[in-house]
């Protein structure tokens, strides 16, 4: 037996954990049911209610049973966001399979990592990525079916809307249950220190905590509901799910009562109950419309889609142009769908949406935030956006693959300077968070640096990796916590001012350098576009703070520059030591940076061997 390389390793019990309610199968019958005639998805020109996409979703289900899928079989999806892409998650999640997130942008030997890793039976694809698998489908032996997404495949894989056209519209039936306690996700990581690694999550993990995590991300906004901008009512009454409470809210009066911390608590404990129920689905469903614009296959994107999906039925919108980015789509989409939310991926999304608003003006009028997660957001970037659109709430949140956590910093025009990221703890809770010193394990004082340590709904460890779920996940107190290895300082108001991720810190002459801290500091240089920095092996320094540059069109800046910059804004130690200037900086499809090709480049650059 492959060690942690079956789910009975992970199975938990729970309360009534023979019910099905905390399942994707089950949300979405519920859905459909309570608004079938309202939109659930848009993507160009195609629109799908939820009737609609629940038929597809169960013809999808119906093939995957003749195709001989069973329970806990995995089903690899390989695509950027689409509707077809969310049709193949349910319908798999409908008949207790396990959806298997595939990175399309990773190269064949990751590609059958990842499909020899997860023992995946079938993969579903778009057609753009046909040539990659069939470079590698002789080594995996388990995989029978490659469904690709379209009505032309080549011989030997399938099509996604035969397929669709040829079973019926009936919910399938099952000669087995799916239930609250079944293998429901693996959730593979990024990959950017190493193979990517595959989390495993059951549906009350997954599906419930993705419904807490929504009441963890709203809380700064009643937090700071007296301080908001006017100029951001507007589309916050339309985007408040409930008819009526956002029109309240933003009163005079409804913000008063809504700053009485009572009033707060009383908010958060009738989020965190049951939020699946036909009248919260008939009273929201529809009013937020959300553009997911960082992939579905990067935690940011399906968390906040997912989760907005499971407490309201919110409609999700996609980019007809799927792959790469353009932001021209996107603010025409806002324009014409009238959106009220958008969720990136950090600068990476941020800077070419920014630019492109320098360029044309838009109607915005209808967008309430922007979220982004995964990346540290420059706040110069976030002040530019403010300054186009002054009603937008910018959003960052603090979270990892392997949690349900997200913890939101809210930023409008309102202030006056933006800060750094600053997220308030949650000290009791579903998803209650520690910072703890790594040498005593206690929890660290007021200014003290440590390490934030998750608790609540997180994954059940790693797929086939037991010495990495134990080292990763500990018990403390009788509690299982997650250690991330975002490390930070608390202030005397319970905040957590991040710094920086462990694994990454650059170790020159001794002291610790966060890469994360440089690169926010030089992104502010008035040439510079976007940054990242990395430590290169050195004989004097062990290693040496390295910047690779990015400057804005038509600028040019020297070395010297951009270091004499850096020295007056921080200290000697951490600035650069050498800067690199590239035509355009290489970022992971979801936006973040790649440490490992980012220090082979550079060492490339220097002319130095690794």
């Amino acid at each position: 037996m492959a060690d942690y390389g079956t789910f009975e390793q992970f199975r938990q019990k729970y309360p009534k954990g023979n019910r099905s309610d905390n399942t994707w199968g089950s949300r979405l019958e519920k859905i459909a049911r309570a608004i079938p005639d309202r939109t659930a998805f848009i993507q160009g020109e195609r629109e799908l209610t939820w009737r609609q996409f629940n038929e597809r979703v169960n013809r999808l289900a119906n093939a995957l049973l003749d195709l001989g899928i069973k329970k806990e079989d995995r089903v690899a999806i390989m695509g950027f966001n689409s509707i077809e892409w969310m049709e193949s998650y349910f319908a798999a999640s409908r008949i207790g399979a396990v959806p298997v997130n595939v990175n399309p942008r990773f190269i064949p030997k990751e590609l059958k990592h990842i499909l020899e890793d997860s023992d995946s039976v079938t993969l579903i694809l778009e057609e753009e990525w046909i040539e990659k698998i069939t470079q590698i489908t002789k080594d995996l032996p388990l995989l029978k079916h490659c469904i690709v997404m379209g009505d032309n495949p080549p011989s030997g894989m399938l099509s996604y809307d035969g397929l669709i056209g040829k079973y019926p519209d009936s919910s399938p039936k099952l000669s087995w249950g799916v239930t609250n306690e079944d293998f429901a996700f693996l959730f593979y990581t990024g990959g950017t220190t190493g193979y990517p690694k595959g989390t495993v999550w059951d549906g009350e993990t997954r599906v419930r905590g993705l419904d807490i995590i929504l009441v963890n991300a709203m809380a700064p906004l009643f937090d700071q509901l007296g301080n908001l901008p006017k100029e951001a009512y507007p589309a916050l009454k339309t985007t408040i799910p409930i008819p009526g409470l956002g029109r309240f809210i933003v009163s005079d009066f409804g913000r008063r009562v809504v700053s009485s911390p009572v009033i707060r608590a009383l908010i958060r404990r009738l989020m965190r109950r049951r939020s699946h129920n036909k009248l919260r689905y008939r009273l929201s469903g529809g009013r937020m419309k959300l553009i997911a614009v960082a992939p579905l296959f990067h935690g940011t994107a399906y968390e906040c889609n997912f989760s907005l999906i499971g407490t309201g039925g919110c409609t999700s919108i996609y980019l007809a142009s799927r792959h790469p980015f353009n932001p021209g789509e996107l603010w025409e989409t806002v324009e014409k769908r009238r959106a009220n939310a958008i969720v990136i991926v950090g600068d990476a999304f941020a800077i070419p949406m920014v630019e492109e608003l320098d360029r044309r003006k838009y109607d915005t009028s209808s967008l309430s935030s922007i979220i982004s997660s995964g990346v540290i957001w420059s706040p110069r970037i976030k002040k530019r956006l403010l300054e186009h659109i002054p009603g937008l709430l910018v959003i960052d949140e603090l979270g990892t693959t392997e949690t349900s956590s997200a913890f939101t910093q809210l930023s409008s025009s309102a202030e006056s300077e933006i800060s750094k990221l600053r997220v308030k703890l949650a000290s009791k809770g579903d998803n209650v968070t520690r910072v703890l010193n790594p040498q005593t394990g206690r929890d660290v004082r007021p200014g003290e640096k440590g390490e934030l340590v998750y608790g609540g709904y997180t994954a059940l460890g790693y797929w086939k990796d037991r010495a990495k779920t134990e080292k990763q996940w500990k018990a403390i107190d009788g509690k299982r916590w997650f250690f991330v290895g975002d490390e930070g300082t608390v202030d005397e108001d319970g905040y957590f001012h991040f710094i920086g991720r462990g694994p990454t810190i650059i170790n020159t002459g001794g002291e610790k350098v966060y890469p994360e801290e440089v690169e926010e500091t030089v992104k502010t240089h008035p040439k510079v576009r976007d940054a990242a920095v990395v430590g290169i092996p050195d004989e004097r320094w062990g290693e040496a703070v390295t910047a690779i540059v990015e400057l804005k069109e038509g600028e040019k800046a020297t070395p010297e520059e951009i270091i004499d910059f850096c020295r007056e804004r921080m200290a000697g130690y951490k600035k650069p030591k050498q800067v690199l200037f590239v035509d355009r900086l290489p970022r992971a499809a979801a936006g973040k940076l790649e440490r490992k090709p980012l220090q082979e480049l550079a060492t490339k650059m220097l002319g130095r061997s690794e």
